[in-house]
């Protein structure tokens, strides 16, 4: 988490308190520290800085990434999942821009 971020970084055992803390919808991202984590990155940041009145950000530590893969049936990164009162509903896979994400956001706000 970069000085100023409104993503913060979770490890397994702080996601489930998280999730069921009842303080709202949340994205979650599940990204590898490879060539396009800094642009993704930056695009979460972005994100955050846009919604984080409405959702709260989160980047799945990168250190148990393998066991959020398996738990949460992700089969690449980037990923990106949204959760509302503990359950997800909806996820975005694959590399993101911008406009994208903002519209994946706007979607799960439609849905209430």
């Amino acid at each position: 988490m970069t000085e100023g971020s409104r993503v913060r970084t979770l490890e397994p055992q702080a996601f489930d308190i998280e999730l069921q803390s009842g303080q709202g919808p949340c994205l979650v991202a599940f990204l590898k520290r490879n060539d396009r984590y800094r642009d993704q990155m930056k695009i979460l940041e972005e994100a955050s800085a846009a919604y984080g009145g409405v959702f709260r950000f989160y980047l799945f530590d990168a250190d148990y990434l393998d066991t959020a893969l398996e738990r949460f049936k992700v089969k690449g990164t980037p990923t990106f999942l949204l959760f509302r009162e503990g359950r997800e509903v909806s996820r975005l896979i694959g590399e993101s821009d911008r406009e994208t994400l903002g519209e994946f956001i706007e979607s799960a706000l439609e849905m209430g």
